[in-house]
């Protein structure tokens, strides 16, 4: 076989698919947990033991876990290597390299349906780079190298998965082979809600190309779609059955007003209406075009504003702008299919969390894993079409290929940004200056550091910006605590609980500071409070049972430190002073 022949070959292009990521994801393996990978991997009790909830971790059952697939493997990966992030990075990759593939696979396919109407660059090389683009553009390390959001490639991989096999389905000529390959699309359209919430859109997606790119009766095509389309009840059932009284079903579920317009408002902030989130994502969406086209100034925290009007230049530009965009996916139906199917995949799949279902982050980057698929078939589709005779191709490909090595490299370089979680908050200060929450988790990383002082002005600037900021106020009242400024501290804690009256933890450490001065009346009122607030919390139940040794209150003391064994029961502290009681008592 000839050099030229042999390059052509799928097995050739999923090897240099996987080759790449291999290689840009490199430098990731050693990135931190980062942002809310703590309290949903690290402070997460079913990860550590997964057999807690065997009885409601199921695919199907309403009351299960929504997110059951990703929980399971992130349990899978403590159970083999503890919180060692490396095994966490590997898993990612191992996904997204399957995402890449599978973009390959289903592109191919497409293509092919399409009737290799790109005669210069053929099906094969069209394939190759849009894979490509996906696997390597720098905006999906936010879904690859940010290890909880395992749940937005898990999701994806699923979805393309439950495409490609409908699509096969569809194609083969065995009634056997075509009923395994649907069930096959069936099953991965659950385990892809059973993933992330964002896999609501694939059965759409499935009857969107079932009506673009295969012909038939309308009545059977649509029987043949419908129990794909049944999946679509399982993330709103599930959602609704953890609001609704345990005797509900599914049809009272759905058929509960009340509890749907809940179940709307799910994830939303209080000072933001449906319209407005509406108007914000239309802007949001331009970024987003914007980032995969220039992917410049990459933030983990973007600070967006909400626009609240429909007529601000921003949303209405924005609107009109998308809905060109859109106008020209289903004016072009019919001769360009490809790309049409390409832009309706974009925009279906921002549909769940780029709408009217208000998400308290309005921007991020992740978000834009599963949609982008859509976008590179789209874009591919357009440079296919655009490339005519062999100079042309000659050219394109050479492009095509710069554009994937300027990638990579950058990439390469945000990894290294990920890497170390100080660098990171400090690029994400730099993009977002006026936003709290950075110059908080700044302020954090440099506590963990020992660099005290920046770390505290780090919390002021926060406190500055969001006056209500409870966790800054607090872990100021611990920089002033450990300077010996008591007063300072017992006023930054106070200030935490008038900002947030459910905060045990400052309840505690004001309980603490009236304790060392003798105040225990106040200090007992106060550890109180921490353990009405949270009865777990053991910290604020020793200090309490402490507290009440002094005031010679045994009894009471004895109470509060069983309790304490009642949650820990190897805590040395209060199995020490149980012992200790009880040799009084004997005496």
């Amino acid at each position: 076989m000839a050099l030229k022949d042999y390059i052509k070959q799928p097995i050739v292009h999923l090897s240099v698919i996987a080759a790449f990521c291999l290689i840009i994801y490199s430098n990731s393996f050693k990135a931190p947990f980062m942002f809310d990978d703590y309290t949903n991997i690290i402070e997460k009790s079913v990860i550590r033991d997964i057999g807690q909830y065997k009885d409601s971790y199921t695919l199907i059952s309403p009351k299960a876990n929504r997110r059951f697939v990703p929980v399971l493997t992130f349990a899978l990966n403590y159970k083999l290597g503890g919180l060692d992030v490396a095994g966490y990075h590997v898993f990612n990759l191992i996904v997204h390299v399957l995402c890449a593939l599978a973009v390959y696979c289903l592109t191919a396919l497409i293509l092919r349906l399409n009737g290799a109407s790109f005669p210069y660059l053929d099906s094969g090389l069209t394939a190759l780079f849009t894979a490509l683009l996906f696997a390597v553009h720098p905006v999906q390390t936010s879904a690859v190298t940010y290890i909880v959001q395992r749940y937005t490639s898990l999701a994806t991989l699923f979805s393309l998965i439950c495409l490609i096999a409908y699509i096969k389905s569809r194609m083969t000529d065995s009634k056997a082979l075509r009923y395994t390959l649907y069930a096959c699309s069936v099953f991965t359209s659950i385990v892809a809600m059973r993933s992330k919430e964002i896999a609501f859109t694939i059965p759409v997606i499935a009857a969107l190309f079932e009506f673009m790119f295969f012909d038939g009766k309308i009545g059977k095509r649509t029987l043949y779609l419908l129990p794909l389309m049944l999946t679509m009840l399982i993330i709103p059932v599930s959602i609704l059955a953890n609001k609704a009284p345990a005797a509900a079903n599914a049809a009272t579920l759905v058929m509960n007003p009340g509890l749907v317009d809940s179940t709307m408002k799910i994830a939303s902030p209080t000072d933001m209406t449906r319209a407005e989130y509406l108007f914000t994502e239309f802007r949001v969406i331009i970024t987003y075009l914007r980032l995969l086209f220039v992917p410049v100034r990459l933030n983990l925290d973007y600070d967006y504003p909400v626009i609240k009007s429909f007529f601000r230049l921003e949303a209405l530009s924005s609107f009109l702008t998308l809905a060109m965009v859109f106008a020209s996916a289903i004016y072009l139906r019919r001769r360009a299919r490809v790309y049409s199917f390409g832009v309706l995949w974009f925009f279906i799949a921002l549909s769940v969390e780029s709408s009217v279902m208000p998400i308290k982050d309005v921007i991020n980057e992740y978000r834009l894993y599963y949609p982008s698929v859509g976008f590179f078939i789209a874009l591919m589709s357009v440079v296919a079409w655009i490339v005519q005779g062999r100079r042309a191709k000659m050219y394109a490909i050479t492009a095509l290929s710069a554009i994937v090595v300027v990638f990579c490299v950058m990439t390469l370089l945000r990894n290294e940004v990920w890497a170390d979680r100080v660098r990171l908050w400090e690029d994400t200060v730099m993009k977002s200056p006026n936003k709290a929450r950075p110059h908080y988790n700044l302020g954090y990383d440099y506590l963990r550091q020992g660099k005290v002082a920046e770390a505290a002005s780090q919390f002021q600037t926060a406190i500055m910006l969001k006056p209500d900021f409870a966790d800054a106020y607090n872990n100021l009242g611990d920089i002033y605590a450990s300077q010996g400024s008591m007063d300072a501290a017992l006023d930054a804690f106070k200030k935490a609980v008038l900002a947030d009256p459910a905060f045990a933890v400052a309840y505690n450490n004001i309980g603490t500071i009236y304790d060392e001065r003798g105040q225990f009346d106040e200090a007992a009122e106060n550890y109180r409070a921490a353990v009405k607030l949270n009865r777990f919390y053991v910290d604020a139940r020793l200090n309490l049972g402490n507290l009440l040794l002094k005031a010679n209150r045994a009894s009471e003391a004895a109470v509060e430190f069983q309790e304490v064994l009642s949650i820990a029961p190897y805590n040395e502290e209060a199995l020490a002073k149980l012992r200790a009681l009880q040799g009084l008592g004997q005496n």
